[in-house]
């Protein structure tokens, strides 16, 4: 007799993961974090709120995930950057490059979804915050190694504190954030981004 193998209980899953938390990112993204709904996002990857919540759990968990989504992308390969075997100038320059990508041939939003994020920690539940600080710390600590590596190899100014220097660093990425966002002009925001880095590591060769 032909065995018979059950079917599996419960409805079949139809969710687009990834479908979801691109559009998630992508409006978080362009409209700021606190003002998409679930509901914005089911409209416009063509998902249903149950599913959302089953593969999600939640508003925070969604939150949380389309971080992540966004760390793959640009947080990562941005800090990527600190570890290219290259000059301080040279690699100043790759972080300032990297900032001032032209976003319109992509389609893709001014500014950094992050930044943002970290602006508004205090409106997220404590999946993402717990997530966002992730993010910062692994941010945090690729240019303290980076700035230490270059201070070792007499390529920083040692007279100003590792960790000031990073917070000075992580003052131009935002500000350069809020710049694009704003509709600063590209040459003003990379001017602010070049003459910050250069006082702050004593290389005036990224100035020409």
């Amino acid at each position: 007799m032909e065995k018979v193998i059950p079917s599996p209980r419960g409805r079949p899953k139809l969710l687009n993961r990834e479908r979801v938390l691109s559009v998630a990112m992508v409006q978080y993204w362009r409209h700021g974090p606190t003002q998409v709904s679930i509901s914005d996002i089911c409209d416009l990857s063509g998902s249903s709120k149950p599913g959302v919540y089953r593969e999600f759990g939640s508003d925070d968990g969604l939150k949380a995930e389309a971080l992540l989504a966004y760390k793959a992308i640009v947080i990562d390969p941005f800090l990527a950057r600190l570890n290219g075997g290259q000059t301080l100038a040279e690699t100043l320059n790759s972080i300032i490059d990297f900032i001032m990508q032209d976003r319109q041939p992509q389609n893709i939003p001014a500014g950094c979804l992050f930044v943002l994020m970290k602006a508004q920690r205090h409106c997220f539940g404590p999946i993402t915050r717990q997530c966002l600080d992730g993010v910062r710390t692994q941010f945090v600590s690729s240019f303290a190694n980076w700035i230490d590596f270059s201070k070792s190899a007499g390529a920083f100014r040692k007279d100003i504190p590792t960790n000031a220097a990073v917070h000075q660093i992580e003052a131009l990425h935002a500000g350069a954030s809020s710049l694009q966002r704003d509709g600063e002009s590209p040459e003003e925001v990379k001017q602010m981004l070049a003459f910050g880095l250069a006082a702050i590591s004593g290389e005036n060769a990224i100035l020409t």
